[in-house]
């Protein structure tokens, strides 16, 4: 890790996410380790269509990683999953390898970290929590399919419209949609989508003994390991998904309205 900077003894990491996103920061802050530093930017397109929003993210990458100029960056993460739903898990690990090596540290994009997460927990059967247009959503079951998984039910929260259908659900849509999944038995259930929030119904899911994670959760996870390079470290995650994980205090004094609404259900 690079130590030329005050902050971020174990790391001075890099995200991006989507330009209007008001979830992801929040969150992935919350869970973050101790003295791990964390710049982020944003995915920017003018396109008005969320499908070619996700195309220009993916395309104008390198250009997005470069706003963080010649900070001493330790590793980076790519926190939206949409853009690479249409490759193959070994064309989207080969890229962000690739990247990886351009740069001279660890890249990881969003969906390689839930893929990281289902391998390590063993995840077989998947209960899906969908906030996409019904166009993603088949993109996102067929990545999952062919990242080896099995998708056993697929439930969408309520939107509540206002300024983007994502951002603005809340905590109490998503944990029904999570609960309607449930009786199906799945290994974990996955709260797709950086933009919805997620936190307050995975503590609420842990406390019921329902595992489960989301895209801003397994990034988090990833961001954690970019210092020991261990990225399908058991331990650290099943930590995270403990009732007593120590970010669960940090979200709830942070943000007590979302923390509350998750458990209270």
């Amino acid at each position: 890790m690079n130590n030329e900077v005050e902050y971020g003894a174990h790391g001075t990491l890099g995200l991006l996410v989507p330009q209007a996103n008001t979830t992801a920061e929040p969150e992935v802050q919350a869970m973050l380790g101790r003295d791990i530093a964390l710049l982020t930017g944003r995915l920017t397109s003018p396109q008005p269509e969320l499908r070619d929003r996700l195309v220009d993210f993916l395309n104008g990458i390198e250009g997005f990683i470069d706003t963080f100029a010649n900070a001493p960056l330790s590793g980076l993460g790519f926190l939206i999953t949409g853009s690479t739903y249409h490759w193959s898990p070994e064309q989207e690990d080969a890229y962000f390898d690739q990247l990886g090596k351009k740069y001279g540290y660890p890249i990881v994009s969003a969906g390689q970290s839930i893929r990281r997460s289902f391998a390590t927990l063993g995840a077989q059967r998947i209960g899906l929590v969908s906030p996409y247009p019904q166009w993603l959503t088949a993109m996102s079951a067929a990545y999952w399919k062919r990242a080896g998984v099995e998708i056993v039910g697929i439930e969408s929260p309520t939107p509540v419209g206002g300024f983007h259908n994502i951002y603005t659900l809340r905590n109490e849509s998503v944990l029904e949609a999570a609960k309607r999944l449930i009786p199906l038995k799945p290994d974990v259930i996955l709260l797709a989508g950086a933009g919805m929030p997620t936190l307050g119904p995975i503590m609420a899911l842990a406390d019921l003994g329902v595992p489960a994670i989301s895209s801003n959760f397994c990034m988090t996870w990833q961001l954690n390991q970019m210092e020991s390079g261990q990225f399908f470290d058991a331990p650290s995650l099943h930590a995270l998904m403990q009732t007593n994980a120590s970010w669960r205090t940090i979200f709830a004094d942070r943000f007590p309205a979302a923390a509350m609404s998750g458990q209270a259900i």
